[in-house]
């Protein structure tokens, strides 16, 4: 089942913690690319916090980068 996009999910993101979120997902305060999809913007993959996010954990994902791959399937 995908992540849900839901206000609980968007309050437990850590997306805007994460090395690669850039001025630009900043800027449009995207979050929660697991359920939302990759972003728009051009982010330099500099690391990735995925596996310390709850929402993560709690939808037992296992991919990672996906505000440069897409949303979890």
């Amino acid at each position: 089942m995908p992540v849900q996009d839901t206000a609980d999910n968007a309050a437990n993101c850590l997306c805007p913690a994460c090395p690669t979120y850039d001025a630009c997902m900043d800027e449009k305060d995207h979050r929660l690319f697991c359920a939302r999809g990759k972003t728009d913007c051009d982010p330099e993959a500099r690391g990735c916090i995925c596996g310390d996010c709850p929402v993560w954990h709690s939808n037992k994902l296992e991919d990672y980068y996906y505000c440069l791959e897409g949303p979890a399937s």
